[in-house]
């Protein structure tokens, strides 16, 4: 049994290495700066609630609440204004609001 031939790329289409530019469809190199501001972002967030010893401590109190409990409940709501953000610098970087 003969194996079929391999279909032909169209010239008109560019691959990988079809030697153009990616920065024309690539919005991280395009943004550079917005794309390192959305990624320190999302890094900080992360890291607050995985770094423990920032809030595993029972002494300090903020009012009736022991530090250990009320980091998560002002955690979140800074993380979720912080995710707020991260969207709008994308959708700037998409070339504008939808």
């Amino acid at each position: 049994m003969a194996d079929p031939a391999p279909a032909t790329p169209d010239p008109g289409s560019q691959g990988t290495s079809g030697g153009g530019s990616s920065k024309g469809n690539n919005p991280v190199a395009q943004h550079p700066v917005e794309s390192f501001l959305i990624a320190l972002i999302i890094t900080a967030s992360i890291a607050g609630a995985l770094v423990v010893p920032i809030y595993a401590s029972v002494t300090p109190y903020v009012g009736d609440f022991p530090f250990f409990y009320f980091y998560p409940l002002a955690y979140l709501p800074a993380v979720a204004i912080a995710m707020w953000v991260v969207t709008l610098l994308q959708k700037r970087m998409k070339g504008g609001a939808r």
